[in-house]
């Protein structure tokens, strides 16, 4: 009888000792993602002009990727971000006369996002879409 079971325990101990070394091996990895396509491009260009920007409102479409072109017609140097994109990017400070170009990806859907001058508010951009990914249900 104590036979049969140090049989079964040697059977159990090398069956986890298999599974433990089938485990270690080098899985293959899914092939990766095929490229998406470039996001399309939307040129938009905000000019500031007596401590205002124009224009006040912007709408663009989910997903795009924005070429700004930020134009200071002020007298003084400006700075300007984008309220919930910061980390995407900050455009100055823009010298008087000057121009700044950038691009961000807008692939947060959204309104009020506020276009931020010099710390204050002084215009939108309207980020139009889902905020499902496509085809997720």
């Amino acid at each position: 009888m104590m036979r049969s079971y140090r049989g079964l325990f040697l059977a159990a101990l090398a069956l986890a000792l298999l599974v433990s070394l089938l485990a270690r091996l080098p899985r293959h990895e899914a092939a990766p993602p095929v490229a998406a396509a470039a996001a399309p491009a939307t040129p938009l260009t905000l000019v500031v002009r007596g401590g205002a920007l124009e224009p006040g409102v912007v709408r663009v479409p989910k997903g795009v990727r924005v070429l700004l072109t930020v134009l200071n017609r002020g007298d003084r140097a400006v700075t300007l971000t984008l309220a919930g994109y910061r980390d995407r990017f900050t455009a100055g400070p823009v010298a008087p006369g000057g121009a700044w170009h950038g691009e961000f990806l807008a692939d947060l859907p959204g309104e009020d996002f506020a276009w931020m001058l010099d710390g204050q508010p002084a215009g939108r951009l309207d980020v139009t879409g889902s905020h499902l990914v496509e085809g997720h249900r």
